[in-house]
């Protein structure tokens, strides 16, 4: 399974591996209906009253991934290689297969199927989270991705030992603007936001989508609750469940309709697992700091950076406004 290896110069964690044995895909999808054998025995589904477990009926179905980067079987091992650190790769790798359907899409699947994939957003973490030895996971959902090789509708779930580098860099940045102003930076952004209205794509009753100040591509968006939470799987409430899937819905729609149906990424950020700590007082303050969001970047292949710096050749003020004007 190889290990985590840590840089001691970048402070960042590289996942060291054989190359894995990804299973061929033919004529069938393994994740449509009646083709449930092509795939690893589920891990949870919602499904229709008597349908049995691996077989057709359901409408999310999750399957560990076939050739994952982390497994849950192993043991989680700690080792030092004289001045570095390794990690055995105790996790999880999960698909949530959002849609019976392969024709769906992230802009066709209606709100009713968009919220029952976000409860089960919701289920998977807390799951996870019960087990000490994941200290992380991150949700992504591509579209379009270049070279993949299933398009039936999907969102991959990693759940990791260590707290992912980006993850990390985010909540430094919002423990430290927290210890100097005693305010969450997210909520001040969104503050900031909507009282100057340039950047905001839409606002709900529960959400603020908006395209972000320092945007790393043009038309990137992010998605922040109102209500101040650090972490996704708790603050998930029937009501806003229904205005996140309404306002997921639209921002693909206009994705679609308005700029060609680009690829894109979607990835969840939500708090570690906070009953997992390696040392004493670790994130002390994330329950005032931190704040779980959306954030989704269309055409990540086509990011251009000079000397690490994103460069876009799109004002975030302009993207934002075309965004409104052909909202889905």
């Amino acid at each position: 399974m190889g290990d985590l290896r840590k840089d001691p110069t970048r402070g960042q964690w590289v996942l060291v591996r054989p190359a894995g044995g990804s299973p061929l895909v033919g004529e069938l999808c393994p994740f449509c209906p009646g083709h449930e054998a092509l795939t690893p025995p589920e891990v949870a589904a919602y499904r229709k009253e008597g349908a049995a477990a691996d077989g057709p009926g359901w409408s999310v179905r999750v399957i560990p991934e076939a050739d994952p980067y982390f497994r849950i079987e192993l043991d989680l091992a700690r080792e030092g290689v004289g001045m570095y650190d390794k990690i055995s790769p105790r996790g999880a790798t999960e698909l949530i297969v959002e849609s019976p359907r392969h024709e769906d899409t992230a802009a066709t699947m209606g709100e009713a199927q968009w919220e029952q994939v976000l409860w089960m957003y919701a289920e998977r973490i807390r799951d996870l989270k019960g087990d000490l030895a994941i200290r992380d996971i991150l949700i992504t959902r591509r579209h379009r991705q270049l070279g993949a090789r299933i398009s039936h509708p999907y969102s991959r779930l990693v759940a990791i030992p260590i707290i992912f580098d980006e993850v990390r860099r985010k909540l430094t940045e919002a423990r430290e603007y927290y210890q100097y102003k005693r305010r969450c930076v997210y909520c001040d952004i969104l503050r900031q936001e909507t009282a100057e209205a340039a950047r905001v794509i839409q606002e709900t009753a529960h959400f603020v989508a908006l395209v972000p100040y320092a945007a790393r591509a043009p038309h990137e968006a992010w998605i922040l609750p109102r209500q101040h939470a650090c972490a996704y799987e708790a603050s998930l409430t029937p009501e806003s469940a229904s205005d996140l899937a309404l306002l997921l819905g639209g921002y693909f729609r206009t994705l679609r309709g308005s700029l060609g149906d680009p690829p894109f990424e979607m990835t969840l950020y939500t708090a570690p697992n906070r009953a997992s700590k390696v040392l004493p007082g670790e994130w002390a303050t994330i329950g005032e700091d931190y704040h779980w969001h959306l954030e989704v970047i269309p055409q990540p292949d086509r990011l251009t950076r000079v000397g690490g710096i994103y460069v876009t050749e799109t004002p975030p003020e302009e993207a934002a406004r075309h965004l409104r004007e052909n909202w889905g």
